[in-house]
Order: structure tokens, then C-alpha cells, then sequence
């Protein structure tokens, strides 16, 4: 069997907000009441409700939900009488599924938060029986992550990301240690391509008013010539379009050509100096005396 998983991009959306509403309905979480704990097979104990119903499997035969009585967001928030109670419910399942259903192993676990697949936010543990004979025999929790993990996803990056975004700079020759970004992401915006969980290509904007330059835009050697710099150059655009810049600027005597392809065209280094007089690349070239050497590069937004 072939199966081919579509991202659009929308999931994290849907599940943000099937989480906010039941935050803000706490009373209608299915979790704690409703047909969704009235199913075929149930068990309980002092602190959790273990909830086979087949309307609410999504097609996984046999699957449940171990779920606690107490209202508890996630499973780091579980009191450790209730890690234990979840333990030994879990075992009572066990002992049931493989008499009635045998099955020939099993996948056990939470989703948290909506990032991590979780739309209720009420702690529920899923325990899925397998069998040999499962089109998805073989597949487990990280089977499908890892597949997800094979294909390019740009993300903001955050302060620790730092080292990565300094190795690759230095790893593709785009500065030397002089000019490399501030130890913080302060007044800055960076996002990182990653594939197979791997830093591949960063970008950055450094921020001023009304304008802000684009910075150490770089592309591992080994995959350069794949659309990754493109894509990385875009987002980067729509965040300064998003952010009501009226200009983006860039320096770069190498790569001309390239940004003159997505609408850059040379400017005198006094005209950038005078837009982004405050970002940390224009003062470091100032202090380093490399900035007049430098070609500037604007791209016009208020079109």
C-alpha cells in the first residue's frame, strides 16, 4: 500500500482552535461527559475512566482513551497519584484487549497541546491494539513525524538557535566571524530551513522604522540549487510586507544578480545607512570600516 500524507498547513490552525473553544466551554468537554466515555467497553478506577466507543475511533478498531476524572490539561500536569492510576488502568486494559481482541501489539500515547495533535485539553491517553495484518503494520508514533521530517519546513527561530545560525553561516563562506548576528534575536526576526531535522538555510531582518535589512541568507552547499534560498527569501518579504515596512534593504557584492531578480536594485551605502541607521550590521560595518566596500541593495514595498 502507498500512502501519501498531505500538510497543508492548516492542521495546527483547526487544532488551536478546537482548543481555545473548549478552554472557553469547559462544560461541554466530551472528555468529562457525553456519549464520547459511553461506549462499549468502559473501566475505571478511583482517578481515571478507561472509554472504548467505536463512533469516536476514527476507524482504529478496538481503540480507547484512558482519561482522568480530575479536569488536567496535559499528561505534565498529572498528580503522581494519577501517573499511577493511569499505570494500572493501563494494565487492566491490557489484560482485557488481549484475551478479547488478541491483538498482536500496540500503540500507546499522548498528544499535548495543539502543536503536539491535542484539540481537547484534557489529558487522554490513546491505547490502539495492532495486529500483523494492519495496512500500517510496522508504523508507530514516529513513523509518520519522521516522514513529515523529510520535507523542507521553514519555522522562526528562536535565541537558541543561534549556534546553528552562526555554523552555517561560517560553513557556507558568507562572513567571516566579524560580522556574524548579535549573541540575541533583539529588534531581529530569523527562520531556518530544516530538513530531516537538519539547519539547512537561515535568513534574518534586522528591524528599524519603516524599513529593515535582509541578512545572512545562506543555503547549505549541499542544498544549494533546490528553491530553499527562494523560499526562505519569500517569507522574509511577506514578514516585512506584514510588518508595514515600506523598503527592505540588503548588502551583498557577490549575489547582485540573484536579488536583482526579485526586484532589488542598487543603491548608494549612504542611502542605506541613512534608512537603518541603528541595525546591528549597519554599526558593525561602520565600527569595522567594511561598509563602504560593500554594494547596497533596496527592495521598494510601498507599491
Amino acid at each position: 500500500m502507498k500512502l501519501t500524507l498531505e500538510l497543508d498547513g492548516t492542521l495546527l490552525g483547526k487544532r488551536q482552535v478546537e482548543w481555545a473553544h473548549h478552554l472557553a466551554h469547559p462544560d461541554l468537554n466530551p472528555l468529562l461527559s457525553g456519549p464520547m466515555l459511553g461506549g462499549e467497553v468502559s473501566l475505571e478506577n478511583d482517578l481515571c475512566v478507561y472509554s472504548q466507543n467505536a463512533a469516536f475511533s476514527d476507524g482504529l478498531p478496538y481503540s480507547g482513551l484512558i482519561v482522568t476524572k480530575r479536569p488536567c490539561r496535559t499528561v505534565f500536569d498529572l498528580t503522581p497519584e494519577e501517573v499511577s492510576a493511569t499505570h494500572a488502568l493501563l494494565a487492566e486494559v491490557r489484560s482485557l484487549l488481549d484475551v478479547t481482541v488478541k491483538p498482536d501489539g500496540y500503540t500507546v500515547g499522548w498528544n499535548v497541546s495543539p502543536a503536539g495533535g491535542a484539540h481537547i485539553p484534557h489529558v487522554h491517553l490513546h491505547v490502539i491494539p495492532r495486529w500483523n495484518t494492519d495496512a500500517a503494520a510496522g508504523a508507530g508514533l514516529r513513523y509518520f513525524l519522521k516522514a513529515a521530517a523529510q520535507a523542507l519546513s521553514i519555522r522562526p527561530a528562536v535565541d537558541g538557535d543561534l549556534p546553528a545560525i552562526h555554523a552555517l553561516i561560517l560553513e557556507t563562506g558568507l562572513s567571516t566571524g566579524a560580522a556574524l548576528i548579535a549573541a540575541t534575536l533583539e529588534q531581529s526576526s530569523y527562520w531556518l530551513a530544516l530538513q530531516q531535522g537538519n539547519t539547512v538555510g537561515c535568513i534574518g531582518l534586522e528591524h528599524g522604522e519603516g524599513a529593515s535589512l535582509l541578512r545572512s541568507a545562506c543555503v547549505h552547499p549541499d542544498r544549494q540549487s533546490q528553491g530553499i534560498g527562494g523560499q526562505l527569501a519569500n517569507t522574509a518579504l511577506d514578514a516585512a510586507r506584514s510588518r508595514g515596512d515600506r523598503a527592505v534593504h540588503l548588502f551583498s557584492s557577490q549575489a547582485g544578480a540573484y536579488w536583482a531578480r526579485l526586484g532589488f536594485v542598487p543603491v548608494p551605502v549612504a542611502e542605506l545607512s541613512r534608512a537603518l541607521p541603528d541595525v546591528p550590521q549597519v554599526q558593525s560595518g561602520r565600527v569595522r570600516g567594511w561598509i563602504h566596500s560593500e554594494t547596497a541593495w533596496k527592495l521598494d514595498l510601498s507599491g
